[in-house]
């Protein structure tokens, strides 16, 4: 039978078991014990079960965990030259170590307990990352359950051995409802980057941002939307950002999407279809200062999005920063962006309105709302925010 975690639980208890004051004033009682171990291969079936019976009592009698001279006279067994002696030994330790690991985990879901007395491998990597409350310690328990024996390859292997674990959660097959399989792949690779500047997972960020693939977003799995705030907090790469800003808004993470807005703003090198984003998820989340945001790109004709509208007459939508920053200035002034000439505009469940539906077919088109949306915005109609007297336009070049 195999145990999670078992050559891990024996290192940590050789570590803090206290030895008994039989052991401290002589042999005998080690002796003995390795007397019991040799007839663990004794002709009669119920003399070695009596025996292995015995073990398992005397292993389990200790305050902290396993006695450590009955794990001791276990490890030499191992060694034994009568194979039964070396399976029965085998046996018997992964036995206790079982029911040592079953025990951690009542005390685990124990709000009683103290989080930092609790002696499972990980756990405390795992509550750095999302908390000890009950929420985390519940679904750590669950975690530790379903996937002990993968989170002892991982914690037990090599880095090459780490990489192979986390590869083996290929984040494009794990099914959308299986929330601790996302659950055990968000916290490896949060453990495996932690103080590292590696590659963002490619596979990962594209499953998370698109709404057909990645973990079910249910407001009931708490501790699954703090490992993603906890992964994104990591994210380096900039390139990405836009994904990330998806990621955050499906994930209800708004501080962390708030957060990325702000670098967006100060990021002289953002992309166009970044600043949109940007420009979306601040309106979604009522940013105090998005007008003055979306006023500052009203100038901005860069493409951000092109999209090919199907339909009985097809046609090519692209969409400028410039065409984003106006539909959110109308819609603080509370004016519907189809009566300025968006007739193709799509609503958004997260992002209020869907990016590539800002668009327009033509310039011709473009010319045509911006002209409605200038005289909107400049009107007393909705809200008191004051614009300059000559909106900035980059359909027209300014003459002195």
């Amino acid at each position: 039978m195999h145990v999670p975690f078992l050559s891990q639980m024996i290192a940590i208890l050789s570590l803090t078991c206290i030895l008994s004051q039989d052991s401290v004033h002589g042999d005998e009682p080690n002796h003995r014990l390795d007397q019991l171990v040799t007839q663990l291969d004794h002709p009669r079936f119920h003399t070695r079960t009596a025996v292995g019976r015995e073990l398992l009592l005397l292993g389990d009698q200790h305050p902290r965990g396993i006695n450590p001279e009955v794990l001791a006279a276990l490890r030499r067994g191992r060694q034994n030259q009568s194979v039964e002696v070396r399976v029965a030994t085998k046996r018997l330790m992964d036995e206790l170590a079982f029911g040592y690991r079953e025990k951690q985990l009542m005390l685990l879901v124990d709000k009683r307990c103290p989080a930092d007395s609790i002696l499972i491998p990980s756990w405390r990597r795992f509550a750095k990352i999302v908390g000890d409350d009950v929420d985390a310690r519940h679904f750590f328990a669950k975690l530790l359950r379903q996937h002990g024996a993968l989170m002892e390859e991982y914690f037990e292997g090599t880095d090459a051995k780490k990489k192979c674990t986390i590869a083996y959660l290929d984040p494009w097959k794990i099914p959308s409802g299986n929330t601790l399989d996302w659950a055990l792949l968000l916290f490896l690779e949060t453990d495996h980057a932690a103080g590292r500047k590696l590659g963002c997972n490619s596979r990962l960020t594209t499953a998370l941002s698109s709404s057909a693939m990645g973990p079910t977003a249910d407001r009931r799995h708490v501790v699954l939307k703090r490992l993603i705030e906890h992964w994104l907090g990591q994210q380096l790469n900039t390139a990405a950002t836009r994904d990330f800003l998806l990621i955050a808004m499906r994930y209800d993470c708004h501080a962390v999407a708030t957060e990325l807005c702000e670098k967006v703003w100060a990021d002289q090198g953002a992309s166009p279809a970044t600043q949109v984003t940007a420009l979306l998820v601040a309106n979604a989340l009522g940013a105090v200062d998005i007008k003055v945001r979306a006023a500052e790109r009203l100038s901005d004709d860069r493409t951000a999005l092109v999209w090919q509208a199907r339909g009985s007459k097809p046609s090519r939508i692209q969409t400028q920063v410039a065409d984003v920053a106006r539909v959110i200035l109308l819609h603080h002034k509370g004016v519907d962006p189809r009566l300025a000439g968006h007739h193709v505009l799509q609503a958004d469940r997260l992002l209020v309105f869907r990016d590539h539906s800002l668009g327009f077919p033509d310039q011709k088109s473009r010319e045509a709302s911006w002209q409605i949306t200038d005289e909107w915005l400049q009107s007393d109609v909705g809200d008191d925010v004051s614009f300059p007297a000559a909106l900035p336009s980059v359909l027209r070049p300014q003459t002195e």
